[in-house]
């Protein structure tokens, strides 16, 4: 990653919890971060699809995608993978809301033939970059060194659970 990118990430991560009057280590609800950043979350179900399409993507091949972001001009959109658990689609979101935030561009996107864009990839560093900065997102180092040097550890932490 380059120079100075995970003291970004923490700033930023402070910065997101100000913005949305949160104190510095309450967990920050990926859904509000998203409509404080005016990304829409599409409801899977709401896509319309037919049900062999709705097998392909949550039952044949549920886990080859995870969420997905779409781009209109300025206006962004999200799509998660429904068939994930709650835990790992408000990761995904996170994860998504991280490249919107940090103004990453796909390194490649292909087109089919009628026009549809099929697949966009993220360079390794702008991946690794997303992960960092998703995970300062959900979790600020602030709130994981406290819970860290808690007596006896915290299990079930509201950091983690919220």
């Amino acid at each position: 990653m380059r120079r100075g990118f995970k003291a970004l990430a923490e700033r930023n991560s402070a910065a997101a919890r100000r913005d949305l009057h949160l104190i510095a280590t309450a967990p920050l609800d990926p859904w509000a971060f998203a409509a404080h950043l005016k990304v829409v979350i599409l409801d899977f179900a709401s896509l319309a699809l037919n049900e062999d399409a709705v097998t392909q993507l949550t039952v044949t091949d549920g886990e080859s995608w995870s969420a997905m972001t779409l781009r209109d001009h300025d206006q962004y959109a999200i799509v998660l993978n429904p068939a994930h658990a709650l835990t790992r689609r408000r990761s995904d979101l996170m994860h998504e809301l991280a490249h919107v935030q940090l103004g990453h561009t796909p390194s490649r996107v292909e087109v089919s033939k009628t026009g549809f864009m099929l697949l966009g990839d993220f360079s390794d560093e702008q991946e690794q970059e997303a992960d960092w900065h998703g995970a300062a997102l959900l979790v600020p180092r602030e709130a994981s060194c406290r819970c860290a040097r808690s007596k006896p550890p915290l299990e079930k932490s509201r950091i983690f659970m919220a």
